[in-house]
């Protein structure tokens, strides 16, 4: 396999002005379709953007689309994805599969010759727990967060993901890891509550990307949080992932305006920005547009939409950080507890004494 230049250099094209990587869904006669406009290549060697591309199938056809982007020199991330069967994002749940998935990723990539710069591991929460959460909302997350101390899987796979990484970088390879961005707040109270109730799982990667995709975490027509989210989450982000501006499950697209927005935030705290998704940029022409933004301009966000992803990250730090001391707080009560009631016992006695005749 041939050696790489890291796909997190900054692009030589001017001050504040980040690395833009496109995540890419297709696969097949749709994907080739994509990467044979000319017009489109050109616009990506323009920008020194790199895209992300989604490993559905790791077969003749998908290389030729990775010796398109690398005959042009176009950073290209496998963002490495499982079969549906086995839960498509990695988790806590399908460590084994993903090991297996990395190693005949691998295997194809040397076995066509393909220049891989980075690995994409998009860790997510297992999509029947998505659905369950949906269905049912604080009650089924309040006993997710209950169970969350014994679940069995979490030190295990933690460890599997280490060392999966590990054989990555010997590989010689870089790796990009996309997180919720509740990732962050567990780090910052010392924590793995969350991770543990998610089925999610920390891992050291070389580039960690908080996907603060507006409309997907908060679908709340006509506006969204978006803007409040880059901008609460930025300063604690490697990368930021914004979107969707194409089709995406769950989410519609955002409008230019909103997405502009998300880019500019995101341009004063990361030198990566990854963007779901590159066939829905090309889709709404917004590839030229992107090219003529002016990077020093910074977009206000509504005092209203900040204050209430403020005070939502303050209560989830907080429960977190009660969570972690939950065991050594009652504890130590327990003892107050008792040291005061002796003390009681002992000042009652005393007076017993000092009243007898």
């Amino acid at each position: 396999m041939q050696a790489a230049s890291s796909t997190t250099e900054p692009v030589p094209a001017g001050f504040g002005r980040p690395q833009l990587i496109f995540f890419c869904e297709l696969a097949g006669p749709r994907l080739h379709a994509l990467l044979s406009d000319q017009a489109t290549i050109a616009m990506l060697v323009a920008g020194g953007h790199g895209v992300a591309l989604a490993t559905h199938h790791l077969d003749d056809s998908t290389a030729g689309a990775v010796r398109i982007l690398n005959h042009h020199a176009i950073p290209v991330v496998a963002w490495m994805l499982l079969a549906p069967a086995e839960g498509t994002w990695l988790n806590l749940q399908n460590y084994p599969q993903a090991i297996e998935r990395y190693r005949a990723l691998r295997a194809w990539a040397v076995g066509h010759g393909l220049r891989i710069q980075a690995i994409g591991l998009d860790i997510q929460p297992p999509l029947a727990l998505v659905g369950r959460l949906q269905r049912w909302g604080p009650q089924h997350l309040m006993r997710r967060l209950w169970q969350a101390r014994t679940n069995v899987l979490f030190a295990a796979a933690r460890t599997a993901y280490a060392e999966l990484i590990g054989e990555m970088h010997h590989d010689g390879y870089e790796v990009h890891s996309y997180q919720l961005p509740i990732i962050a707040d567990d780090r910052r109270a010392g924590s793995s509550l969350a991770q543990r109730a998610l089925d999610i799982v920390d891992v050291p990667a070389d580039l960690e990307v908080l996907l603060c995709y507006a409309r997907a975490a908060f679908p709340l027509p006509p506006g969204d949080l978006g803007g409040a989210l880059v901008r609460s989450y930025g300063p604690d982000a490697d990368g930021v992932g914004i979107g969707p501006v194409g089709a995406h499950v769950g989410a519609r697209p955002l409008p230019w305006e909103a997405f502009e927005r998300d880019l500019l935030l995101a341009a004063h705290h990361a030198d990566v920005i990854y963007i779901a998704t590159l066939e829905g940029c090309v889709e709404r022409g917004l590839l030229t547009r992107i090219a003529a933004l002016d990077w020093s301009i910074e977009p206000v966000v509504q005092p209203w939409m900040r204050a209430a992803v403020g005070l939502s990250r303050g209560l989830i730090f907080g429960f977190l950080l009660l969570a972690r001391f939950s065991r050594a707080l009652f504890a130590w009560l327990g003892w107050c507890l008792f040291a005061m009631l002796l003390a009681r016992q002992l000042r009652s006695s005393m007076q017993r004494r000092q009243v007898r005749p």
